[in-house]
């Protein structure tokens, strides 16, 4: 019966019954008298009973019709509040935005920043911010927004490119004294390796840009947190891939050494990605442009 209950039907006879007339009903909802009194009486004929003694000069409710008016009508009144306040929140800059981010230095240095001088523009909004080591689901994991790292292959996303990470590899000039030094990428097969989500690493020969040479790692160490990656590499545990910036203060002191010189390791690109939703809460817009305008700043 809840089922089948049609929200127009009942509009239309509280309507009828506040005005006293189908007349100024249909007035009132901008269609015409005959269709408000095919409307109130499917209503009854739906619920068996007569809402409405009629005459030709004036309408009448049963014990019924007042029953069902009284409560119908604090009902719609309580459902237009309800509507009223989601289409406020939707368009108010406050409320809660989940957003997921890979962590480490991309978490700590690229996006916290961003997200604190967010807060101070829109002091109203809340954001939880979570670094996980896992991809997580956005929908299943109820996230608004998440960074992402490398390919994307979910199309149920909108995907934005907020920067291009430039990678490293890296080694302790004390493990190089030990165990030398790869000169091609085949080489690192031989060589311990701490390794993080990818175990397949991929090149290009600086002389040949178009050229690309992929090797399988064996890795001595897998671990998905950067901070551990290069801890153990400074403490000569073996030779490292990651982004520049995780290490660039040990490149620049000398702790950590630059290898396979003549190669490039393949850039990755760090992506927003959110909802392929059409109606989304302004507050998380606004982040997603923040974001994208803050990144874009600095990558100039």
């Amino acid at each position: 019966m809840l089922d089948s209950l049609p929200l127009a039907d009942i509009r239309a006879f509280v309507m009828t019954a506040d005005h006293g007339s189908f007349t100024r009903a249909a007035e009132t909802l901008g269609v015409s008298r005959s269709q408000v009194s095919k409307q109130v009486t499917a209503l009854e004929k739906l619920l068996g009973v007569t809402l409405m003694q009629r005459s030709t000069r004036s309408l009448r409710l049963t014990e019924s019709g007042h029953l069902l008016h009284a409560q119908c009508r604090s009902a719609l009144g309580d459902m237009a509040q309800i509507v009223t306040l989601v289409r406020e929140e939707r368009n108010a800059m406050r409320g809660r935005i989940r957003l997921n981010s890979v962590g480490g230095p991309i978490g700590e240095r690229l996006l916290g920043p961003a997200v604190h001088a967010f807060m101070q523009a829109w002091p109203e909004v809340e954001i939880e911010l979570d670094f996980s080591s896992h991809r997580v689901n956005l929908i299943r994991d109820d996230f608004d927004i998440a960074l992402r790292m490398g390919a994307l292959e979910d199309a149920d996303f909108i995907a934005r490119p907020l920067a291009t990470l430039s990678y490293v590899v890296v080694a302790s000039p004390d493990y190089l004294s030990r165990h030398g030094s790869p000169q091609t990428p085949g080489g690192l097969q031989a060589h311990r390796c701490l390794v993080g989500s990818v175990a397949r690493w991929s090149f290009r020969a600086r002389h040949d840009p178009k050229s690309e040479t992929q090797v399988d790692i064996s890795a001595q160490l897998q671990c998905r947190n950067g901070h551990v990656l290069v801890s153990g590499a400074l403490a000569g545990n073996g030779i490292i891939r990651v982004p520049r910036l995780y290490c660039d203060d040990a490149i620049a002191s000398g702790e950590l050494k630059e290898i396979l010189q003549d190669w490039q390791p393949a850039d990755v690109p760090l992506s927003l990605i959110y909802h392929r939703e059409r109606h989304r809460p302004l507050r998380t817009m606004r982040l997603i442009e923040h974001l994208v305008t803050w990144f874009d700043e600095r990558n100039a």
